[in-house]
């Protein structure tokens, strides 16, 4: 392991900035939406998907600021129609896709840890420090 990869600051501030990211509420649920479809979405069905699989109802504001958000960085693509009423449908960029796949990867790893007691999740749904 090459321990410089750590210490260097080139490496470490993207790091902690995609951590940051992935932490906020909805990130993480937007990106295996978008990565579980096989074409575009339109907003609608996004908002529909999210509040079915929540307990909590995202706004539109909320929706439109974190599709924005990831759209800026490259993780999703707007795709937007020239027609009445407008339509928008969005996707996972290529960054997105493989980022939707590292997700799925630590999905398997928790599921593997949690089975053979090696992970020990708190009840609650968040863990603190």
């Amino acid at each position: 392991m090459n321990k410089k990869m750590y210490t260097d600051s080139a490496c470490i501030k993207p790091l902690v900035s995609v951590l940051r990211l992935l932490g906020r509420q909805w990130t993480i649920s937007l990106i295996l939406l978008l990565g579980e479809q096989e074409d575009t979405v339109r907003y609608s069905n996004i908002r529909e998907n999210l509040n079915e699989e929540s307990n909590d109802i995202i706004s539109d504001s909320t929706l439109s600021r974190k599709l924005s958000e990831l759209a800026n960085l490259g993780i999703i693509y707007r795709k937007s129609y020239d027609e009445v009423p407008p339509r928008v449908e969005y996707g996972l960029t290529e960054a997105g896709m493989t980022l939707f796949r590292t997700l799925n990867q630590i999905a398997d790893w928790t599921r593997e840890q949690c089975h053979t007691g090696m992970l020990r999740i708190p009840k609650k749904d968040s863990i603190t420090g």
